[in-house]
C-alpha cells in the first residue's frame, strides 16, 4: 500500500495533535495555504518548512524534491 505525501503529513499531524489552522496562525497565512501546500498545489519552501518543523520531520523526507540541488 502506497501512502502519498499528503496522507503521510496528515497522519503525522493527527499523531501529534496538530491542526493546519494552528500552523497557519503561527506563520501568518490562511489555513487554505497550508492545505494547498500539503496537497502539493502550492510549492512554497517557507510553508513546507513550517509544516515539516511542526511535525518534526525533515523537509526532504516529506518533499524529496526540496533536498535536490539544482
Amino acid at each position: 500500500m502506497l501512502i502519498t505525501i499528503d496522507k503521510k503529513i496528515r497522519i503525522e499531524m493527527v499523531k501529534k495533535g496538530i491542526k493546519g489552522a494552528a500552523i497557519a496562525r503561527r506563520i501568518g497565512v490562511c489555513r487554505s495555504a497550508i492545505n494547498k501546500t500539503i496537497t502539493g498545489r502550492i510549492k512554497s519552501h517557507k510553508l513546507r518548512k513550517a509544516i515539516a518543523d511542526e511535525i518534526g520531520l525533515p523537509i526532504a523526507e516529506l518533499w524529496p524534491e526540496e533536498g535536490k540541488v539544482a
